[in-house]
């Protein structure tokens, strides 16, 4: 009897051993989401978030872009800063990351395609020298843009009007961000009768194709006029169709 409790308790501690040896199952990866925009504009930078559908320790996570540019990564490695250089072949650049456990299981990937808007940054120069003005109604002409000589990003139109006053001039903003906003604030303008109005307006810029669309109100004698104007760059040799010249009767039509 003694001889057999010895051997049983031998087998018990050999199969504890042998138990306590057998490797574990690895550790399935948590599941996640990947979060951000899925539109922005090139040379934007934005973080994109993953959000693990629960807690586990020691779990980081890689990620993967493609037409895009990692640019930072969070020290939890949950947050990635990504920007947009350049607008990839098919616009759309790709966005992946996949979790890693602490045994380096690695996850399915979570892709996200994002839209790249094509932008270019605002260079003022772009927007100086001669430009063409179709307004809508009247004709095309020309007219010629400088800087001012204080305000940032602000472009100064010579020809805003043949019925103006001596040195008579308007003065645009541009934005300088991806919203592409040109403003036109309240300023007097000299008419020329001598008398003194205001102008007012709002509108876009392109800062690829150096163009823009503005909405003006025009205040002349108690009235107010609203002026549609589209500005593009001028090209050597082109044609203005001039059908009239604008006068005080202008305002009556």
């Amino acid at each position: 009897m003694k001889n057999r409790a010895l051997l049983m308790t031998a087998l018990i501690l050999l199969l504890t051993a042998f138990f306590s040896c057998t490797p574990e199952e690895p550790e399935e990866p948590v599941d996640f989401t990947l979060d951000g925009p899925l539109e922005v504009f090139q040379t934007q930078a934005t973080e994109y978030h993953v959000i693990p559908a629960g807690d586990q320790p020691g779990t980081r996570w890689a990620w993967y872009v493609e037409g895009a540019t990692i640019t930072d990564v969070s020290a939890d490695t949950k947050t990635a800063t990504i920007s947009f250089p350049n607008v990839p072949p098919d616009d759309s650049a790709l966005v992946a990351a996949t979790a890693i456990t602490t045994e380096g299981t690695v996850s399915s990937p979570k892709v996200l395609a994002v839209y790249v808007e094509p932008f270019c940054i605002l260079d003022l120069n772009t927007y100086i020298g001669s430009f063409s003005c179709d307004e809508a109604g009247y004709g095309i002409y020309n007219v010629n843009f400088t800087k001012h000589p204080t305000l940032a990003n602000t472009i100064v139109n010579d020809n805003f009007w043949d019925f103006a006053g001596p040195g008579s001039v308007v003065y645009y903003t541009l934005s300088g961000d991806f919203l592409e906003e040109v403003t036109v604030p309240r300023q007097d303008f000299e008419f020329g009768d001598g008398y003194v109005g205001w102008v007012e307006g709002s509108g876009t810029y392109d800062g690829c194709d150096h163009t823009m669309t503005i909405v003006c109100t025009v205040f002349y004698e108690g009235d107010e006029y609203i002026l549609y104007h589209d500005f593009a760059p001028a090209t050597k040799g082109t044609t203005y169709n001039i059908t009239s010249k604008k006068s005080k009767e202008y305002f009556n039509r």
